[in-house]
C-alpha cells in the first residue's frame, strides 16, 4: 500500500462553521483516498487545539453583530511570530506534503517558505472581512498601519496554489491562485424526526410545528421576553427554556439531526447553517442580518437561488421577540417554493474528485 500523503489542515477558530464543514470534507476524502490529516486549529471543538492564535480575531458583541473597533484592535495587535515558529517546526517534524486552509492566510505563507503547496478551501477570506470593517471607519487614527496589515494578509493568500471555492462566495482581494468551483457539501441527519425528538427527551412534540432557534457557535443571549409563536408551533432553542412552548437543548447536540426534525430554522447566515438547512430538507430559514459581516454578500444570493425558502427578520423584531409574522411567512414558502431535487451522493463524489485532482496537480 502506498504511503499516505501527509496533509496539514488549518481551520479558522471563528465560530463552528469552518470546523464542521472542514471535518465533513475530510471524512469524505478519507473514504476515497490515502491521506493522513493533521488538524491545526485554535477552535475548542478540536480536543488537541493549539493554544496560540493563528489569525487576528473577529470580535462579536453578540451572535449577529460585530464589534468593529475591537476587531481592528485584534488585527493591530496580532503577532504571528509564535505561530509561525511553532507551525514551521510542526510541518517539518511531520513531513507535511501539502496544506489545506479554511480560511487562514498564515498557512499559505508557511507552505511557500517550505516549498510545499497550499490549497484554500472556502467561500471567503479574512482579508475581505477586515477590509470591510476598516472601510467602515474611514477616519480611524491607525488606518494606514491597519491597511498594511490587511495588505499583508492579501499577499499571504496570493501565495496559495489554488482556491477550492465553495458556493456562497464573495470576491477575493488577491490574485494568483487558480480558482476551482465545487458543489455544496454538508453534514447530514443520522436520525429521523421521531428518533431525534426522543433523543432530546421531547417525544410529545411529534405533532407540533417545530422552530429551531440557533446561531451556530456564537454566544447567544435569551431575548428580553418570551417570543411570539404562531398557534400550533413550539421552539427548540439553545437559550430559551419555557415549556410548553420553548425547550432548551444542549449546544453539543448533532445539529443536522435537529435541522432535519424541525419545520423552520431561525438563526444567522453562516455557511454551516446554510448548507445544513439546504442539505437536510430545504427547511425554511428565518435569518437575522449580521451588520458589517461581508460574508452575507455571497451567502444571501446563494440562499435566494439554491434554497429560496428564506425570510428576513430584522434585528429590532428579533430582539423585541416579535417572531410570529416571520414564522408564518416561512411556513408559506413550503407551497411557494417546492424542494429542489439534488443528487447529494453525486455532489459529494464530484467534490472529492475535484479536491483530489487539484491536490495531484499541486504536487506534480
Amino acid at each position: 500500500m502506498a504511503t499516505p500523503l501527509q496533509i496539514a489542515v488549518y481551520i479558522s477558530g471563528h465560530g463552528y462553521g469552518h470546523f464542521t464543514r472542514t471535518v465533513n470534507l475530510l471524512s469524505l476524502l478519507s473514504h476515497a483516498g490515502n491521506f493522513t490529516f493533521h488538524i491545526r486549529t485554535s477552535s475548542p471543538l478540536h480536543p488537541a487545539h493549539v493554544t496560540y492564535e493563528l489569525q487576528p480575531t473577529v470580535i462579536q458583541t453578540n451572535a449577529y453583530q460585530l464589534d468593529g473597533e475591537q476587531s481592528l484592535q485584534s488585527l493591530q495587535t496580532f503577532d504571528p511570530s509564535l505561530a509561525q515558529k511553532e507551525e514551521t517546526f510542526f510541518l517539518r517534524q511531520h513531513g507535511i506534503d501539502a496544506i489545506f486552509s479554511d480560511a487562514l492566510p498564515l498557512p499559505c505563507l508557511l507552505a511557500h517558505s517550505l516549498k510545499i503547496p497550499s490549497i484554500l478551501i472556502t467561500n471567503f477570506t479574512f482579508d475581505s472581512i477586515f477590509q470591510a470593517i476598516l472601510d467602515d471607519v474611514p477616519n480611524h487614527p491607525n488606518k494606514a498601519a491597519l491597511q498594511l496589515k490587511v495588505d499583508e494578509m492579501v499577499q499571504q493568500y496570493s501565495l496559495a496554489y489554488s482556491i477550492i471555492r465553495l458556493p456562497g462566495y464573495i470576491p477575493f482581494l488577491f490574485r494568483g491562485p487558480q480558482i476551482v468551483d465545487v458543489p455544496m457539501h454538508s453534514r447530514k441527519a443520522l436520525r429521523n424526526r421521531n428518533e431525534t425528538l426522543a433523543d432530546l427527551g421531547l417525544q410529545g412534540l411529534e405533532e407540533k410545528k417545530i422552530l429551531l432557534h440557533c446561531f451556530g457557535g456564537q454566544s447567544l443571549d435569551a431575548p428580553s421576553k418570551i417570543p411570539t409563536l404562531p398557534e400550533g408551533w413550539v421552539c427548540v432553542s439553545q437559550t430559551i427554556d419555557y415549556p410548553p412552548f420553548f425547550y432548551k437543548i444542549s449546544r453539543d447536540v448533532y445539529m443536522p439531526d435537529v435541522v432535519g426534525a424541525c419545520d423552520a430554522v431561525l438563526g444567522k447566515l453562516g455557511w454551516g447553517t446554510c448548507s445544513e438547512v439546504i442539505g437536510n430538507g430545504y427547511k425554511p430559514f428565518i435569518y437575522v442580518p449580521r451588520s458589517a459581516f461581508v460574508e452575507e454578500v455571497g451567502l444571501l444570493p446563494w440562499m435566494e437561488t439554491a434554497h429560496r425558502r428564506i425570510v428576513r427578520l430584522e434585528v429590532e423584531n428579533y430582539e423585541s421577540s416579535d417572531w410570529k409574522g416571520a414564522i408564518e411567512e416561512a411556513q408559506e414558502t413550503y407551497s411557494q417554493y417546492p424542494e429542489l431535487k439534488v443528487d447529494w451522493a453525486k455532489n459529494d463524489a464530484d467534490l472529492v474528485r475535484i479536491v483530489e485532482e487539484t491536490l495531484q496537480s499541486a504536487l506534480a
